[in-house]
């Protein structure tokens, strides 16, 4: 009898731990995608970490693939994310950072986009994703 309550407590577990799909474990290294915004022709989305908020720039891709595993708010990503600030202009080789936020509050992207931070949400930096394509997660 304790045999049989042991293997229905350890599938019980199991399927338990199998009816969450990859994308929707937060081990701690994964973003939460919060919201989706569309500018232009750029998408604005925005994740969180660790109780952080990311702004997450990514230019919208004109070529559909079939293949493309589409973010979705609400799921969880290993985003590979890198701050805009690492584009700072550059002079004699020394790359030219702003003191703090206030400096630069927003980024042109093209003639018709500017895109902001946020300080009363807590977003002091903008980011992009090398591992996004448009709205499409590579793995």
């Amino acid at each position: 009898m304790k045999t049989l309550a042991s293997i229905a407590s350890f599938l019980l577990i199991i399927s338990c731990i199998n009816s969450k799909s990859p994308s929707q474990i937060d081990s701690g290294l994964e973003y939460r995608i919060k919201k989706i915004q569309n500018v232009n022709s750029w998408h604005i989305i925005y994740a969180t970490k660790a109780d952080s908020l990311y702004k997450v720039v990514v230019g919208q891709d004109s070529k559909v693939n079939k293949e493309c595993q589409k973010i979705v708010v609400g799921k969880y990503y290993n985003l590979q994310l890198y701050s805009r600030r690492e584009n700072a202009p550059e002079i004699n080789g020394v790359k030219l950072q702003p003191i703090n936020y206030a400096d630069i509050e927003c980024y042109r992207y093209d003639e018709e986009t500017e895109i902001c931070i946020e300080p009363k949400k807590g977003i002091y930096d903008l980011h992009y994703a090398s591992n996004l394509k448009g709205l499409c997660y590579i793995d």
